[in-house]
């Protein structure tokens, strides 16, 4: 079987690549409707000539995509990838998809998440085609929210993570065979501050400053992060490159916490103001963590220093992390051995701040993420996909979901 899914996929490259053409110059901004259908219908049109059975769903936002394909085996695994993009419509006629002489691919969402959407249609046709079926249902996700988040989407991986026995996160790849084992879990708070306004000059004996107060509470929360592991500058791509260090996002801190809205409706330096907030994002990489600090937050609200002021403090913990449970790390052990067999290659494990919807499956169930094809870049103008590397992580993706469908 295996050597019948490498001949499959490494025959079909170049289908694949104008399949990645085709789907990279649909517009399917964050946002848009209809280009999130229009590009759901390509991938659609693909899955059922495989067999799958499609399903849409709409919101006023986006269009998303289930698709199932039924198989003999005991087992039913999750696939999760993503058609929208962080770009405008137009963008795929202002630069449209291209392979330059290095064969990089370029244009708007080529690799986060196109490359690895179409990734996932050649790994399972290569699977179909060599005869497997051991498997109970695949399910295929092609969020069309991914990008900005909605309860639509959220409410569809909560369904679909409690009807499978495992998950695997496509989206974009570290490079050199890096994926992503733990990713942090999100918090958000706001903090609001009720002092007592009034003139500076005359006033000052009869007022309460609101700004004070949320300083000291700033302070309080800052606290709460795990130190930073030095000066900032030696921990940039390049000072670390400059090190040779290989970046896997081992100098992550643990909890990190993140003052980044401050306002009041004072505007005058001659008023003391009434009132003052402040808007906070925490994020840890483990569930015990985000419980801790957010009693800890909740427990400031009680914590006055400048008398005549209160504080509330309201919000909580938004998704939790992904961790590496043991039954996660069997399914990192099967990815990590195929790769080696296949390829004589080591899997770099990366842990990230960032979120995906492999934070919502594991919430439910044991959870790979980040086996897309290698990207460079994303979300920008000169985001790219490394092109050589999609045989192999197609490859390695479809052998992996395989031993695992057998053998979980």
């Amino acid at each position: 079987m295996r050597e019948a899914v490498k001949k499959y996929i490494a025959e079909h490259y170049e289908d694949y690549v104008k399949d990645l053409e085709a789907l990279t110059n649909i517009d399917s901004g964050n946002g848009d409707r209809e280009g999130t259908e229009a590009a759901n219908k390509f991938v659609a049109e693909k899955m059922t000539a495989i067999g799958a059975t499609t399903e849409f769903r709409y919101n006023d936002r986006a269009c998303h995509l289930i698709s199932r394909l039924k198989g003999t085996g005991k087992y039913t695994i999750l696939l999760v990838a993503h058609v929208d993009t962080v770009f405008k419509k137009g963008e795929a006629a202002r630069r449209p998809f291209h392979v330059d002489e290095n064969n990089f691919a370029w244009g708007p969402g080529v690799g986060d998440d196109k490359a690895t959407v179409v990734e996932v249609i050649y790994g399972l046709e290569a699977l179909k085609a060599a005869g497997f079926d051991n498997f109970k249902e695949i399910i295929y996700y092609t969020n069309g929210e991914e990008e900005g988040g909605s309860k639509t989407a959220e409410d569809i991986v909560a369904e679909l993570s409690q009807q499978s026995d495992f998950a695997i996160i496509m989206d974009v790849a570290r490079p050199n065979w890096g994926i992503v084992t733990q990713r942090k879990g999100n918090a958000k708070y706001r903090v609001e501050v009720t002092g007592k306004g009034g003139h500076h000059g005359n006033a000052s004996q009869s007022c309460a400053n609101a700004i004070h107060q949320l300083a000291y509470t700033i302070t309080e929360l800052q606290k709460l992060a795990s130190p930073m592991p030095g000066n900032p500058e030696d921990y940039t791509a390049a000072a670390l490159k400059a090190r040779g260090i290989v970046d896997a996002g081992q100098f992550i801190p643990q909890n990190t916490v993140n003052v980044g809205v401050i306002g009041s409706t004072n505007d005058k330096i001659s008023v003391i103001p009434g009132d003052a907030f402040c808007e906070v994002n925490i994020r840890c990489f483990t569930i015990e963590e985000q419980q801790r600090i957010d009693a800890e937050v909740k427990a400031l609200a009680d914590k006055v220093v400048i008398p005549g002021t209160s504080i509330k403090i309201t919000g909580g913990i938004v998704t939790g992390p992904m961790q590496k449970t043991a039954q996660a790390q069997k399914m990192v052990d099967v990815y990590k051995r195929i790769v080696k067999e296949e390829y004589g290659a080591e899997v770099n494990e990366w842990v990230a701040g960032g979120l995906t919807d492999g934070n919502r499956t594991a919430k439910f169930v044991p959870t790979l993420d980040a086996l897309g094809v290698e990207n460079y870049d994303e979300h920008t103008d000169h985001e790219s996909v490394d092109l050589n590397t999609a045989v192999p992580r197609t490859t390695a993706f479809a052998l992996t979901l395989a031993e695992l469908a057998e053998n979980f």
